[in-house]
């Protein structure tokens, strides 16, 4: 980096990093709440200029939507927030202070960010748990490069196997293996054994009989999060659409034309999608408090306990359920949303020295579009 700079301010300064549902609905209410403080302002920190509907991204990947129905730029959403884009290299919790950093190559700088009140919403990112070939060859879905990833490798793979030069060795390219038959999992699955064989007609040398769609799940069920029951439904609609469901199996290993599977044969393909597992931003884990299964430990107020001013929301906070002890909120957009919104009121709540308020929330219900029906 060829600078380093220090972003100061006589004013109140929260800072919020992250700018998926947690951060950016945290920002939205702070907006609000502090619409006629002149003297504290709010900055996000984000990687990208835009909040992006995660939800939906299989659906980018399959060609059902634009990109511009599930992008939004920040610096529209947010009126009165400093947007910030770059990368966090480091947050000092001793100093209040975090490092940012942003530009390529001889232009790359870092600002040392104060601040007074601090959001962890950095989320997760996609964790292959060292799994031989997939950090080279497997795909995630957690960004909009990689759902544009997935459908250009997908055409690349129709493309070439309708080539005439390709005879003997089809399958590989014709084959597609998505693992973890979580929401995430089951949604891509659907979506791209929809696009998938639709597109098929377009290729003379191609049949759909050829294609072979696979849903790896390490569990009995998949879509456990919405009981068995629905699970098992969700499993036959997918088959009735052609979908090959490999229950009680992981995925152990990759190569270019293979997926090695526990206790069963490898599975000749090329395409992997990888959505069985992530991790908190690793950020989060250099963090000098206390955490639960790899998240930042909060109160019920959505404090980090032991650093005053210290918040966290979304998929890098462990959020206890008051209802369930010992057990954390799901990491779903409608809790970060009320995450939020909450640690809003409550950093407000501070700032005019007023009572926190606690987080409670009910999942309000769960929704999985599966091969065109809802489950």
């Amino acid at each position: 980096m060829t600078n380093h700079t220090i972003i100061k301010s006589p004013k109140q300064r929260i800072v919020i990093l992250g700018g998926g549902f947690g951060g950016v609905y945290a920002a939205l209410h702070l907006e609000k709440l502090l619409a006629r403080e002149r003297d504290v302002e709010i900055c996000l920190v984000s990687r990208d200029n835009f909040f992006l509907f995660t939800p939906m991204l299989h659906e980018i990947a399959a060609s059902d939507l634009e990109i511009t129905n599930i992008v939004n730029p920040l610096r529209k959403l947010l009126r009165r927030t400093e947007v910030l884009v770059g990368d966090v290299e480091q947050i000092d919790l001793p100093n209040q202070r975090v490092l940012i950093s942003h530009g390529d190559g001889y232009k790359s700088h870092s600002h040392a960010l104060p601040y007074n009140h601090l959001v962890l919403a950095l989320g997760s990112v996609t964790n292959f748990f060292k799994l031989p070939g997939l950090t080279e060859l497997a795909l995630a879905m957690k960004s909009l490069p990689d759902a544009i990833q997935l459908r250009a490798q997908i055409i690349g793979h129709l493309e070439e196997a309708n080539s005439k030069c390709v005879l003997t060795d089809r399958q590989p390219l014709l084959t597609f293996v998505v693992a973890g038959g979580g929401f995430a999992g089951v949604e891509t699955v659907a979506a791209l054994n929809d696009f998938v064989r639709e597109a098929v007609r377009l290729y003379p040398n191609l049949r759909e009989e050829m294609l072979r769609v696979v849903l790896v799940h390490s569990g009995a069920v998949i879509l456990p999060e919405l009981g068995e029951s629905l699970g098992r439904y969700a499993q036959e609609a997918l088959g009735r659409r052609g979908v090959e469901i490999c229950l009680n199996t992981r995925v152990t290993s990759m190569t270019e034309k293979e997926i090695f599977l526990t206790g069963g044969a490898p599975i000749p393909a090329s395409t992997l999608v990888w959505t069985a597992g992530t991790v908190p931003n690793p950020v989060v884990s250099s963090l000098p408090c206390a955490k639960e299964c790899g998240r930042v430990l909060v109160n019920k107020f959505l404090e980090v306990p032991g650093w005053p001013g210290v918040w966290a929301v979304g998929d890098c906070a462990f959020v206890p359920d008051a209802r369930q002890p010992g057990k954390s909120h799901p990491p779903t957009a409608q809790h970060a949303i009320r995450e939020g919104r909450v640690v809003a009121h409550n950093i407000t709540a501070s700032l005019n020295r007023r009572p926190l308020r606690p987080f409670s929330f009910k999942t309000i219900g769960l929704l999985a579009s599966s091969a065109g029906e809802g489950v």
